[in-house]
Order: structure tokens, then sequence, then C-alpha cells
């Protein structure tokens, strides 16, 4: 995320703002279980989630650069693909094309009404015999391939879901995705915040590695987009700094007790980083604390953000429709539904002004919204979600019945770990990316593991 205009300074202090992301293993020459996967099976976990048993496991340094696999289509029964240059689709484990292709735009990866396979679709409408799948798309003359309209590095599989909906799967060398990954987490901040894109590619790399095998049940180990990180596929010849920061950091990662952690990152912390356990359903991390983003001359590194300060308000009418609308996917209710809007309250909030829970209070029952859910709790129609949980809550009544509610708020994102805009103004202070990291992430080490 880039940088936007700076806020004015209404707030005289952000902390506190006050008020009332799973591996099995990483199985490409490496034996490392992920903190999560120790919380599944009950095994208790160590300081940063791992269990006593996997405390005693060396991290092995990999002899290769992994492939990973993101998701970057899903959900529809029609994927496009295609490619400037001559391109071939085959199943996988297979080397008899279905098709070779010169360069023709229009092909389509199809699942036909009560099929349960896939078709090849020419733009003429020709249609291929069926096949289980999942098929693979990949170049033949050097070109990128084209699935739904963006251009991949790699080669893309397409495979048929029990749903009977489609799903792209982006197979690429790690350090390509990650070209694509920095080129649009940072956008293009310029040469003074090289720095950061260094510290992103590193971040961003761990974060990868720590999920590979995660999703094997979706066909991925990582989504291409926020739900995990944002992937442009091939970058741009304008993002040459992103892939300069990549190349830079070739292999390297963030290790804690010689393990690699969580590298969580956001936009802007505002002022404040946030726990992790006070803000996702995981296990409390040394290296995912509050760390405070405040200048020793005064002032914040991330307060340049546009998202640094903000307002929202609804009026009750707003708030009943905004309820109504989401608290049915946050919360279990009752046979009646959600019924209509009574009361929203602040529950409880960290000492750092994040809100730790929301209470709402409906003709139906009384709900508890907790964490990072409750930005999804103020979702608006089109599903952007609240900037953050770190806010004051203004609730407007007469009498006993509210009226009207504004949040003012600082920053943008979950909070946990990196703030990217501090981190660019850390840069363009003199910071180097292992200063940068080992403030947001205390406790850690920087390590070339391939």
């Amino acid at each position: 995320m880039t940088a936007g205009a700076r806020a004015p300074a209404a707030f005289h202090s952000v902390a506190p703002l006050g008020g009332r992301f799973f591996l099995s293993a990483i199985a490409l020459g490496i034996a490392a279980v992920a903190s999560s996967s120790a919380c599944r099976t009950g095994a208790a976990p160590t300081a940063d989630g791992r269990s006593a048993e996997e405390s005693r496991r060396p991290l092995a340094a990999l002899t290769a650069e992994p492939t990973i696999r993101v998701g970057v289509a899903w959900g529809d029964t029609s994927i496009a693909l295609g490619s400037p240059d001559r391109w071939w689709i085959h199943e996988a484990g297979s080397s008899r094309p279905i098709a070779v292709v010169e360069g023709e735009p229009g092909w389509r990866v199809v699942r036909l009404p009560f099929e349960t396979s896939l078709r090849l679709r020419r733009p003429d409408g020709w249609l291929s015999q069926t096949h289980l799948g999942p098929v693979e798309a990949a170049s033949l003359g050097g070109a990128p391939i084209e699935a739904a309209g963006v251009a991949y590095p790699g080669t893309v599989e397409v495979s048929l879901r029990p749903d009977g909906t489609l799903t792209a799967v982006n197979v690429v060398p790690l350090e390509s995705y990650l070209e694509g990954v920095v080129s649009r987490e940072l956008g293009r901040p310029g040469p003074d915040a090289l720095e950061a894109q260094l510290a992103q590619a590193v971040a961003a790399r761990t974060y990868a590695l720590k999920r590979m095998g995660s999703r094997a049940d979706l066909g991925f180990d990582v989504y291409g987009t926020v739900l995990d990180q944002a992937y442009q596929g091939l970058p741009d010849p304008a993002d040459s700094l992103a892939v300069r920061a990549v190349r830079a950091t070739r292999g390297e990662v963030l290790l804690y007790n010689g393990y690699l952690i969580d590298a969580y990152y956001h936009s802007t912390c505002g002022g404040h980083t946030a726990r992790v356990e006070q803000t996702f359903d995981s296990p409390a991390a040394p290296y995912l604390t509050a760390v405070s983003d405040e200048r020793p001359e005064g002032g914040y590194w991330c307060q340049g953000s546009r998202y640094f300060r903000w307002t929202a308000s609804w009026t009750a009418e707003e708030l009943d429709a905004l309820v109504r609308r989401n608290l049915p996917a946050l919360v279990p209710l009752p046979p009646e539904g959600t019924g209509s809007l009574v009361d929203v309250d602040l529950e409880s909030s960290t000492p750092e002004g994040r809100a730790l829970a929301m209470r709402v209070i409906t003709t139906t029952g009384r709900f508890l919204v907790r964490q990072n859910a409750i930005r999804t709790l103020f979702a608006d129609s089109s599903g952007r979600i609240l900037r953050s949980t770190q806010f004051l809550f203004r609730p407007e009544r007469v009498g006993t019945r509210l009226t009207a509610l504004s949040l003012v708020g600082g920053g943008w994102g979950h909070g946990v770990g990196m703030c990217q805009v501090g981190a660019m103004a850390r840069a363009g202070a003199g910071w180097d990316y292992q200063r940068i990291l080992a403030a947001y992430y205390p406790g850690t080490d920087v390590r070339e593991l391939y």
C-alpha cells in the first residue's frame, strides 16, 4: 500500500486510542511443523505456538528454491486461459496435449451443466472430450500464461471442486511469486523506500513458506488475494524496484528461535501494532506483540498515511441494516434470526485502544463479536470492512435509545506485525531492512534459507 496524504492532526496521541492467518509440514526437504498444527492436535504450544516436540526439531536449509501453488481464481464454472505466444494444455501428469494453441484468445476450461468433468472450449464453440482433471496450461514460447485475464509466470492448473466450480492455481517458483506480491503490496513508493521493499520481500517470503501445504484440501498453498498476500501475477516493468528487492533478498526469511515466524503485516498501524492473540484466534507469540510506532523526535512513523486517522458514522437505521446484513456470518443466531437492533456497545478493549469485543443487542438476543471480526460487523453493503479495530466509541442516545454511532479511529488493517507505511517512513529516514524487521518483529533473526 502506498502512503496517502498526511491526515489532519486531530489527535494529540494515538496510544491508547482509549474508549471504554497452518501448515502440517514444509515438505520440500525440511521438517518444520507450523504452530497452528500443534494447536489443532491439542499439543501444548510453546511461547511462539510450537509444541514441545516441535521445539526440539532443527530447521534445515532448503537445497533449492521451492515451488508454490497460488489460488488465483475460484467459484465459477468457466475460466478463460490464454497466452500471447504458443501454449498447450494437457491433463496434469500426462504429456499428451488436449490442445496446442497459437496465441488465439478466447479459450476456456468449462464444466457443463450436469457433468462432473472438465472440457476445453475453443473460441468457435468446439468442445474437447471430458477430462477428470486437473488440466494444466503451459507456455511453449516463454510468454506468461493468462488466467481470467491476468498474466502469470509458471503454469496454471485448473481443477474441478466437489461443489461443481473450478479453481485455477498458478504453479510458480517462490521467488517469481514474490515479485508479484511485493509489487502489489507496497506499490511503487520510490527509491527512498528500497529498504522497506527489502523488508516486505523477507516478510512475504516467510509468510508464504510458513503456509506451504496449509490448504491442501483446496488444492493450493496460499490465496492470491488479501486473504493471504495480494498477488498481481507477472510484475509490470515499472515495478523494477520491487523485483530488485526480491532478488536482493533471495532465500532470506525471518526466524524466531530457529523457526519460521508468522510474518503478518498490514498497511497502517495508527501508532501502535497489535498483539496477535488479541486480534486472531491464535496463541501469543513474542515477536507479534504490541510495538509502538512513535518516532524518537515525536509523531509517528505511519502518520503520513491517509488512514492514520479516520471517522465512520451511522444513523440508528443504518446500524440496523448493517447488523441484519453482517451479524449472521459472525455468531450463531436463534431460530428467530437477527431481529431488530436495540443497542450496540463496546464491551472491552486493549490498553492501546483496539476493540476486543462488541456487544450487540437485538430483539432476539445478546451477541458478542470479538477481535478482528468486529471489522466485518461494520462492513458496508459492498463488503468493505472497517479500517481497523482501533477506535474511540462515540454513541449518541436519547435516554437509553441509540440514535447514532461514530467511530473515531486510527490505522488500516489488522494491526499485527509490520506496519507497511511505517516501514517506508523508517526506510526514508535511513533505516536498513534488517533494522525495520527487528523493530516490528522483536527477537527475530534474518537468515538465508536457500
